[in-house]
């Protein structure tokens, strides 16, 4: 199985990448420049100025769509906003309009395309978010709605469509479990906010392992939450890598209005939070490794 991917130099696409080799399958990236050096085949892209290269589609089955401005480097003025949702609109559309030219019986069969829990906007910490919920409110949830419409036309092309809104994932080699863990190793952590929000997360390999699912279970199609079923408080979630790494935590809780003064509107991705249900995935078959925080964050923060 040959598989396209975009955002492949990111973490992220390169644990997938790692675990798509080792299960002898052949993931291939896009990117700005190449390197004939890597271990994979790369073919050039460029968003803005529309184009790609045609041969990165050859023989390709499925194309996982990663690509997207980070949504956590730098404050949300509204020239940022703008490169964070226009990245992840152009970028879904050129891919598009490249499978279109492709005839129909050489397009790639599937779709794969990130969106995120920001989805469903914000509610109170007691709500569930289930996949046939509507879209909320606010700027992350209008990126990921729009993102998804985007997916959507996919469908027109006789492709299968999986959209997965992911929660936070945890690996330690960077991201959210990598920031939080760095000042509670040096005796600077603490909860932020009230501490009462869910974190909804997800272990980098139980997040390859549901894309893998998704690619070799042909029935499955629309959107699936990929997180773990056990979520947990930032309040607990700061105890459990204090606990889990041998370090105390003496300072009050990071107050809300601090992070607001710092982040601006971003600081909502920190303050606000509230739980989302990973039954659809596992109803469609979907076993995970690391169900509760304790054994991942175990896993990922002492490991030999």
């Amino acid at each position: 199985m040959h598989i396209l991917i975009t955002g492949g130099t990111g973490l992220l696409g390169k644990r997938l990448t790692s675990y798509l080799l080792e299960h002898a399958m052949h993931p291939r990236i896009v990117s700005r420049s190449t390197n004939d050096s890597a271990d994979i085949s790369q073919y050039e892209w460029n968003v803005d100025e529309g184009r790609i290269d045609p041969d990165a589609f050859t023989e390709v089955d499925t194309v996982i769509h990663l690509a997207g401005a980070n949504i956590a480097e730098g404050r949300w003025n509204t020239k940022r906003k703008e490169e964070i949702l226009s990245s992840r609109i152009r970028s879904t559309r050129l891919l598009f309009e490249s499978v279109k030219k492709i005839n129909s019986n050489e397009r790639p069969k599937t779709f794969i395309c990130a969106s995120a829990t920001g989805y469903y906007g914000i509610h109170d910490f007691e709500h569930e978010s289930r996949e046939d919920d509507q879209a909320g409110e606010g700027f992350l949830a209008q990126v990921c709605l729009q993102w998804e419409k985007e997916a959507d036309r996919f469908a027109t092309l006789g492709m299968r469509v999986i959209k997965i809104r992911t929660g936070v994932v945890f690996d330690e080699k960077g991201g959210a479990l990598h920031k939080m863990t760095q000042p509670i190793r040096y005796l600077m952590g603490s909860p932020l906010g009230s501490g009462k929000q869910s974190v909804c997360w997800i272990h980098w390999e139980d997040w390859c392992r549901a894309i893998h699912h998704f690619m070799t279970h042909k029935g499955l199609s629309g959107s699936y939450n990929l997180v773990a079923p056990e979520p947990v408080t930032n309040a607990k979630l700061t105890r459990l890598i204090a606990r889990i790494i041998k370090r105390p935590l003496w300072l009050p809780n990071v107050p809300g209005f601090m992070l607001k003064f710092l982040l601006g509107e971003m600081s909502t991705v920190v303050l606000e939070g509230h739980k989302m249900s990973s039954k659809k995935l596992e109803d469609a078959g979907y076993q995970f490794n690391f169900p509760a925080a304790e054994k991942a964050i175990s896993d990922l923060l002492i490991r030999p």
